[in-house]
């Protein structure tokens, strides 16, 4: 690499931590919350050439891996502008060198995942500089085989949302940088706060819950949806919660049963604390901070329902 386009890339990096650092330092409070995973630039940015290519892309699969606890070559292909074959072989070559071990699924839009293996735990150590969990034995149980196509999905919009593009090209990011789901499970323990998919830092620092719904879901389950949010919302977790999906149908479904249970909730008692399940400022509060972002369903049924 030549010195000139070296020092562009180092400008690029600092520029990207010095955008998280600013836009954790606008969070607050909120933001001090999710470090470290917060601080931690997800950002893919082409080395100028192959080998330079190669140790980044190397690098930054592994973090995701550890982060998400798999991908997919769907994913891979994706992120780095490259065939399905040589993602396969990207992720293949990792698996060789014992870094990531190869789970077979029907689950996976490709038949396959891959997770973190011990040799890849211990490098994921020295990238992100915090302690990797790593559980030994079969590699199929590292992962949960009946929340593969949710995770993935998720983690294709966490990625998506840190590399979004405007119509001209130029980066247009939704957000700096994120929280995973397995991130947040270990922040939180699960009586504290209700787990959430993610959690994602916007350029004005605001701090968001992102959820990913994929699937139809009783007037029962919207409603204990409806109150984790709003208990999130009321001490502090996040700002707003963001909604993505690959179906307007299922929008189209929330919309109609949130709007039935805010009509509802503030008529109804909670037996324990005698008190209304919402009050009116309550679904004031929902209401506002709820947003049903439908700007990739077209994408998510492209990649992982065709």
């Amino acid at each position: 690499m030549t010195n000139s386009k070296a020092g562009i890339k180092m400008h690029e990096q600092n520029s990207t931590h010095k955008r998280i650092n600013q836009t954790i330092e606008m969070a607050g409070e909120i933001g001090l919350l999710y470090q470290p995973y917060i601080s931690m630039p997800m950002n893919y940015q082409p080395g100028v050439n192959n080998n330079q290519k190669g140790k980044d892309r190397r690098a930054l699969t592994m973090k995701i891996v550890t982060r998400f606890g798999l991908t997919s070559p769907t994913i891979i292909s994706w992120l780095y502008g490259i065939p399905h074959r040589l993602a396969l072989e990207h992720l293949n070559k990792l698996v060789s060198e014992k870094l990531l071990s190869l789970v077979i699924t029907h689950r996976s839009v490709d038949g396959r995942v891959y997770a973190l293996d011990y040799a890849g735990a211990k490098y994921a150590e020295e990238l992100l500089c915090i302690a990797v969990y790593f559980r030994a034995g079969e590699p199929s149980l590292r992962v949960n085989q009946n929340t593969i196509m949710h995770d993935l999905m998720m983690q294709y919009v966490q990625l998506k949302g840190v590399h979004n593009q405007a119509k001209d090209n130029k980066n247009k990011p939704y957000w700096y940088s994120f929280v995973t789901e397995p991130e947040f499970k270990r922040l939180f323990k699960s009586n504290d706060v209700r787990n959430v998919d993610g959690i994602a830092i916007e350029p004005d620092g605001t701090v968001a819950a992102i959820e990913i719904e994929h699937s139809f879901k009783t007037k029962a389950a919207r409603q204990t949806i409806l109150l984790k949010w709003l208990y999130g919302l009321k001490h502090g977790y996040y700002s707003k919660i963001m909604l993505f999906s690959q179906s307007l149908q299922i929008f189209n479904d929330i919309k109609r049963l949130h709007n039935q249970l805010y009509e509802e909730m503030p008529t109804r008692f909670d037996k324990k604390t005698r008190q209304v399940l919402l009050s009116l400022k309550d679904v004031e509060l929902l209401k506002a901070n709820i947003v049903h972002r439908t700007v990739l369903c077209e994408e998510l049924t492209n990649r992982f329902y065709r």
